[in-house]
């Protein structure tokens, strides 16, 4: 995110008719307070740590703004001097941002919208990849590894670990677990993925049998993972439920644990790293932050040339050679839409990815993984 900042702020320097570049804190919350900071000031040694400081230094926010705040902002930002808004999000922030066009248009202010894409759950559709999913995935494909380690060596106390990730409702996530496998058949042994439910007796079967044919077993699944009728793993009732509308459910992870050990007679640790998957300054994917910066950069230009109400898109150029080239799609074709992960990815045991999906997502990561030995 703080990356895709510097990219648009660096450009829009160079930018001889813009005096100043205003960042919102807290999002669209801080565009309707008009609570504002200068980047301007930021000097280089400042701009470079920025771009590789996690999380969101401006602040984050999931308001909704009403259409009359809206409205009322965007007069004020014109009032203001502000030829260009670029935000940086996801599904939800596409569809504020859209909103944001339509209140310009209505009222025939010069208000150019662009967005830059940001959400590792990589579930934006029309696009390749999004930005921050390679370093999230390079965290969770470590952690992954760090788990078997731990888990093999504690096999005859604590043989079952679950790793549960984030990842709404795609498995882009939980899939890149897979990247941190270090030996075929190797850990993790199962991944349950939001695209393949399945019944939780059937979960609970195939964790049986992977522990009785190594002795100890890693699962990986997503943090609302649902069975096969749809039903959330540990409860209907939702835990939160987000100004967007979107549900948050209590733990699958700790809810199969507790059912392997009830059912199975084995004893399950349940991970969940929660938020530390999008601020680790040491899972940095180098490929994730220059491709965030140019996002940042793309964005601007695109505002500059006189474009408006879209989101800046990273597509993938054919090819042996990892390449991308950054395009543009309308807003709408984003708003309220997921992309989950294809059928290609998955393996047809449900429980795995395929070579395809590890061929996709090892450039992104950055970095060849640590190695472990083991005696």
């Amino acid at each position: 995110m703080n990356a895709s900042v510097v990219g648009a702020l660096e450009t829009a320097m160079r930018t001889p008719r813009i005096t100043q570049v205003l960042g919102a804190r807290f999002g669209a919350e801080g565009i309707l307070a008009e609570d504002f900071v200068n980047l301007t000031v930021l000097d280089q040694e400042q701009r470079e740590r920025l771009a590789r400081t996690p999380g969101a230094a401006l602040g984050s926010s999931r308001y909704r703004p009403t259409d009359a705040e809206i409205e009322r902002a965007v007069n004020r930002l014109v009032a203001r001097g502000v030829s260009a808004v670029l935000m940086v999000g996801g599904n939800d922030t596409a569809e504020t941002l859209h909103r944001f066009h339509l209140a310009a248009t209505h009222g025939h202010l010069p208000l150019r919208v662009v967005a830059i894409p940001k959400t590792i759950d990589n579930d934006l559709p029309g696009m390749d990849h999004c930005p921050g999913y390679g370093s999230a995935a390079r965290f969770i494909a470590i952690a992954a590894r760090e788990a078997s380690i731990d888990c093999a060596a504690m096999q005859r106390t604590d043989p079952v670990k679950i790793l549960e990730v984030m990842g709404r409702n795609a498995g882009w996530l939980a899939a890149a677990a897979a990247v941190g496998r270090d030996a075929a058949g190797g850990a993790p042994h199962l991944i349950f993925l939001p695209e393949r439910p399945r019944p939780v007796p059937q979960m609970l079967e195939e964790i049986r049998a992977e522990h009785a044919r190594t002795g100890w077993v890693v699962v990986v699944l997503s943090e609302n993972q649902r069975d096969d009728q749809g039903h959330p793993l540990a409860g209907e009732t939702p835990v939160y439920v987000d100004p967007h509308g979107h549900p948050y459910f209590d733990s699958p992870g700790g809810h199969l644990a507790r059912l392997v050990q009830a059912e199975l007679g084995l004893r399950a640790r349940a991970e969940r790293p929660g938020s530390l998957q999008r601020t680790a300054f040491t899972m940095l994917s180098d490929t994730d932050v220059s491709e965030a910066r140019q996002a940042g950069a793309t964005a601007h230009a695109l505002a500059g040339g006189g474009a408006s109400d879209v989101m800046v898109a990273i597509q993938r150029v054919p090819g042996r050679a990892y390449a991308v080239r950054f395009g543009a799609l309308p807003l709408e074709e984003i708003a309220h839409q997921e992309r989950r992960l294809p059928d290609e990815f998955i393996a047809p045991s449900g429980t795995d990815v395929t070579d395809a999906f590890l061929a996709y997502a090892r450039p992104l990561i950055g970095a060849p993984l640590p190695e472990a030995i083991r005696l």
